[in-house]
């Protein structure tokens, strides 16, 4: 999703008198992931609603430091020392947090760098006490419940959670890698004290209230927006790829950081066994090219598709800076991934009109594609449903309208309109569509999903949780 550049520099807008207009949001940093680029479009949509807007920043670094929407008022925190800000976390969770932290200190052997920063979280809090206070990841979303404790403030306190954090919490604790297994117990006590959780899946909100022992009724779902792109008008347009010329070979897609989750050896395996049957091609784009650990893991990648015969007809470019050509391209876009909180690039490919075949996994996928409607889902880490689903795929003419629309369902004007309906209760008159235009919201349709015993109402982009 891109996003309106920005100064690159931390930058502010003149605040506006009373607080009831003021919407805060809190971000470890501004890396690219998917939850900072969420916040970001929330952040831009509620400027343009008129809302005095304030983006606190742990730490301002990340790629998307140029991308600060304008009327955003940045704000860079600043941290104490280690031991300030422990002894700040241990005052402020109180008894009943007490166990939570010693669990976090034990377990990750190192004071988390998040507590440095809830002393002036709360300063800000108490200075400008806006109306509600959103965090879209964990680190960040403890140290803001942790701030607003013992303040005598009105603001409400909402948490995020992209992802499954049973699935995290029990590969950070097989790994011995990351802090989400040391986390659990602070993340029960925490979210518990925020007005509402918001999940990016019904899936994830599940997990989230199963995991959690949250009160359902708190916990809501909005879909994960994607900007739609720019239309291009020649699907190739001045893309170069030697693979995707007219009369080559079909391309197979996928696409993603190359991490153990993306579970990139499935689709190499699976397209190895495609190839037998067809002459295609396969491209898997992304990967960090400073990430030592994701460059070999592509070393990886490429050894098995020779091993498996198929080293010439497999590719892996790296980042692109406009994958969106890629999902123009290509044949099929396939989701091979363990797991997902959502999978944006799902709606991505959607957008462009791409056929989808992806895994059933935990979650997201099922909920974008409607249990299949909009796209072939096939059991986790099996090749042989995978292969099938691809090669069913390349034989079917994709009805490229029907994707896009489904992709627009997507929208950031839908997600802005499920999140002021949380946060304030109610949803705004209406939404800008282009510059000096506005247009209302339509309202979308209900779907019942049955969780931990109890029948519930979940609204698709809303969010609202009934039971």
């Amino acid at each position: 999703m891109s996003l309106e550049t920005a100064q690159t520099g931390p930058h502010s807008v003149a605040p506006h008198q009373g607080s009831a207009r003021r919407v805060a949001f809190l971000l470890d940093n501004l890396n690219g992931g998917g939850a900072e680029r969420v916040v970001l479009a929330m952040a831009s949509g509620f400027a343009a609603l008129g809302y005095d807007v304030d983006l606190l920043v742990c730490e301002f670094q990340g790629e998307l430091c140029g991308s600060v929407p304008p009327g955003v008022n940045l704000i860079v925190l600043k941290p104490v020392g280690k031991l300030a800000g422990l002894s700040t976390a241990v005052r402020r969770a109180g008894w009943q947090g007490l166990h939570g932290i010693c669990f976090w200190l034990g377990s990750a052997r190192k004071i988390p760098r998040s507590f440095r920063y809830i002393h002036d979280i709360a300063d800000y809090l108490q200075r400008e006490t806006p109306a509600v206070i959103f965090s879209a990841l964990g680190k960040s979303s403890i140290s803001t419940v942790l701030a607003m404790s013992g303040l005598n403030i009105p603001t409400r306190v909402f948490v995020g959670v992209q992802i499954a954090l049973s699935i995290r919490s029990e590969l950070s604790r097989k790994s011995g890698k990351g802090q989400a297994y040391s986390m659990v117990p602070m993340f029960r006590y925490c979210f518990s004290q925020a007005q509402g959780v918001i999940a990016a899946s019904r899936g994830v909100a599940e997990d989230a209230v199963e995991l959690l022992g949250l009160d359902p009724e708190r916990v809501h779902v909005v879909y994960n927006p994607v900007a739609e792109p720019e239309p291009a008008g020649d699907p190739a347009g001045d893309f170069t790829h030697p693979w995707f010329q007219p009369d080559a070979p079909p391309v197979i897609l996928g696409m993603g950081r190359l991490v153990e989750q993306k579970n990139f050896p499935l689709l190499i395996r699976a397209f190895a066994a495609v190839r037998q049957q067809a002459e295609v091609r396969l491209v898997i784009v992304g990967g960090d090219m400073s990430s030592a650990e994701q460059m070999a893991h592509r070393q990886e990648l490429q050894e098995l598709a020779v091993e498996l015969g198929v080293g010439d007809d497999v590719a892996l470019p790296g980042y692109q800076s406009d994958p969106h050509a890629y999902l123009r391209a290509a044949r099929v876009f396939v989701l091979s991934s363990s797991f997902e909180g959502f999978g944006n690039v799902l709606v991505e490919a959607l957008l462009q009109g791409c056929p989808v075949v992806s895994t059933d996994c935990p979650s997201g996928p099922a909920e974008i594609l409607e249990d299949g409607r909009y796209g072939t889902l096939v059991p986790v880490d099996d090749v042989a449903r995978l292969a099938d689903g691809i090669l069913a795929s390349l034989a079917q003419e994709p009805d490229t309208q029907m994707l896009r629309q489904r992709g627009r369902e997507f929208s950031v004007e839908r997600a802005l309109e499920g999140y002021h309906r949380i946060l304030f209760g109610d949803g705004p008159a209406c939404l800008p569509s282009e510059p000096g235009e506005s247009s209302s919201v339509k309202p979308s349709s209900y779907a019942t999903k049955q969780a931990n015993g109890n029948h519930r109402m979940i609204h698709n982009s809303l969010g609202r949780v009934t039971t």
